[in-house]
């Protein structure tokens, strides 16, 4: 699902405000981690420093990572723990109400990333997009893979955590 090559024209659509938090949540991070390891002493470093790797994991997962991203083959949605790669040919609709929805011959899938009121403002532009999509070359089918980065990251913090707190105090 490597679509780098397409860079050229493609249009993203993301909240404005979630990735504004995620930063602002980072730096929090940061400073608390750094904090940590100046004063804190014995196991709550460790355990403090899993903590804010597994929050801010998530927070990476459902603030800053969705995303629709329009390119001239095809639409990309990403969610939290899984992309959808949906070529301009497979998609039969776009529509929102309170988030998007786009439906192909077998099934419909949603985006966590244009939610809300404002969603009802993508489809025209997606629906623009896509007819322009579907002047090219008709390649490519439906993938839905997981986000295996974001799925490990929270595997490993979640298991990081379990182990510090089942290592007796001594």
């Amino acid at each position: 699902m490597d679509r780098t090559s397409e860079v050229a024209h493609v249009e993203t659509f993301r909240p404005r405000l979630a990735p504004l938090m995620a930063i602002a949540w980072y730096l929090l991070a940061a400073f608390g981690g750094y904090d940590l390891v100046k004063r804190g002493d014995g196991r709550e470093v460790p355990i403090g420093l899993a903590c804010v790797a597994l929050i801010s994991v998530v927070v990476y997962a459902i603030a800053q990572r969705p995303a629709v991203v329009a390119g001239p083959s095809g639409l990309l949605l990403r969610n939290v723990v899984r992309d959808i790669w949906l070529p301009w040919h497979a998609v039969k609709s776009i529509e929102a109400t309170w988030s998007l929805s786009i439906a192909t011959a077998d099934r419909r899938y949603g985006s966590w990333a244009v939610t809300g009121s404002k969603a009802s403002l993508f489809p025209d532009r997606l629906e623009q997009l896509r007819r322009r999509g579907l002047h090219g070359e008709r390649t490519g089918t439906v993938e839905v893979r997981p986000a295996w980065p974001v799925i490990a990251a929270f595997g490993v913090t979640v298991v990081a955590l379990v182990l510090l707190l089942a290592i007796p105090a001594g």
